[in-house]
């Protein structure tokens, strides 16, 4: 009586682990029938995410440009956008500067106008008056970096407290 007790769960046991490994097999099998319409269905919504996401840094370039910045490297370096306004000061110079600037995919200024830089929306700083221009690096509300188009150095700031 005790072995039929021990070998009945057993047996039960077996046939419901082997039906559940069948099934799993065919449900992988299943799985696997369809995975590049669901991966491409992925990696349209991963891309649109991406778009969305690069769209929003790139119109907040504007916002973020906004204020009154010091150079990292010369604490006598200062720059101001206001509007459309590009403000500097440093140390050795009477007066700020100030000139019109654009903002704008690619730059804007004789000298840089026909180069082959990638285009990036709202990433270029043009100032036409003194035929300068500037690649933003990267933007946060903390932190400026941009390059230098015509000698390709980069210039680190930071934003100053109101």
């Amino acid at each position: 009586m005790k072995k039929s007790k021990i070998i009945i769960p057993l047996a039960i046991a077996f046939l419901v682990l082997t039906g559940c490994n069948n099934n799993s097999k065919l449900e992988k099998k299943e799985v696997n029938v369809e995975p590049k319409s669901e991966l491409k269905t992925i990696e349209n919504n991963n891309k649109e995410k991406k778009d969305i996401s690069e769209n929003v840094n790139q119109n907040e370039n504007s916002k973020l440009l906004l204020g009154k910045w010091q150079s990292d490297d010369d604490k006598t370096n200062f720059l101001i956008f206001e509007k459309n306004h590009r403000k500097e000061i440093a140390a050795g110079m009477n007066d700020w500067q100030d000139e019109e600037f654009t903002l704008s995919d690619h730059c804007l200024n004789e000298s840089d106008i026909n180069s082959n830089n990638p285009r990036e929306k709202d990433s270029y700083i043009s100032c036409k008056d003194s035929d300068l221009c500037w690649y933003i690096l990267s933007i946060t509300s903390e932190k400026l970096t941009l390059q230098y188009m015509g000698r390709g150095n980069t210039l680190m700031y930071s934003r100053m407290k109101e």
